[in-house]
């Protein structure tokens, strides 16, 4: 929200939408801990400090503050990455930055992460009513990354491909790196995974002719297997 935004306000609005963040903050806590399924209205009030009767009058259900939560981060989450990108220069520097931002948030925010990688599936497959925008405003993330992706492809820096697609593709690549990274299965736990997906995916959508050709050593003649009697 920017200072002139602000200002065209009422008090009344700038606290209540203060409050309101401070309610979401605490359902994110309580998701982190309990699950969608486990979580309560109830824990979630206590959590925020209000009344139950008080947290209806800004959000009527579980499932609505649930996406609210889920919503509130993705959208900041979004704008950060614009804004980052519109300062890079460059196509590796802007992908780079989304990346980076993206990247940021799935290592600083632990209650965000555990939300979002236990309750994805409902927010995908479930049919809520949220399903929808929530699809919506993952696309909406995923042709940021397109647009760059488009503009690398139009300058030839990039190989022809569905822009889309290949963002979409960087999106989940980072996700489940994060994933492992949050399952304690990679085995580097020093690895930079930022850089690691970049590089795994800027490999991939270079040129054929500008990425580099290690020397190859010619192979041994195969050894012919004896038989055996």
């Amino acid at each position: 929200m920017t200072r002139a935004e602000t200002s065209r306000k009422t008090r009344h609005e700038v606290l209540a939408e203060f409050r309101s963040g401070e309610i979401l903050a605490a359902a994110r806590r309580v998701f982190a801990r309990r699950g969608y399924d486990a979580a309560t209205l109830d824990e979630v009030a206590q959590e925020a400090g209000i009344a139950k009767g008080t947290l209806y009058l800004y959000f009527p259900s579980k499932e609505e503050i649930f996406w609210a939560a889920v919503r509130e981060r993705m959208l900041e989450l979004r704008q950060r990455a614009q804004s980052a990108m519109r300062q890079a220069e460059g196509i590796q520097a802007r992908l780079r930055a989304a990346i980076a931002v993206r990247g940021e948030l799935m290592r600083t925010d632990a209650e965000f992460m555990r939300i979002y990688l236990t309750e994805f599936g409902h927010l995908c497959a479930h049919p809520t009513r949220y399903r929808k925008p929530f699809r919506e405003l993952y696309l909406a993330m995923a042709r940021d990354l397109a647009e760059v992706l488009e503009a690398g492809m139009k300058s030839g820096e990039l190989r022809p491909g569905p822009p889309l697609e290949l963002a979409l593709t960087l999106q989940f690549l980072l996700r489940d790196c994060f994933t492992a990274r949050y399952m304690g299965v990679f085995a580097d736990d020093g690895l930079n995974l930022e850089n690691f997906v970049f590089e795994l995916f800027w490999c991939g959508v270079r040129p054929q002719s500008a990425r580099p050709h290690p020397a190859v050593k010619s192979a041994a003649p195969p050894r012919r297997l004896q038989k055996t009697r």
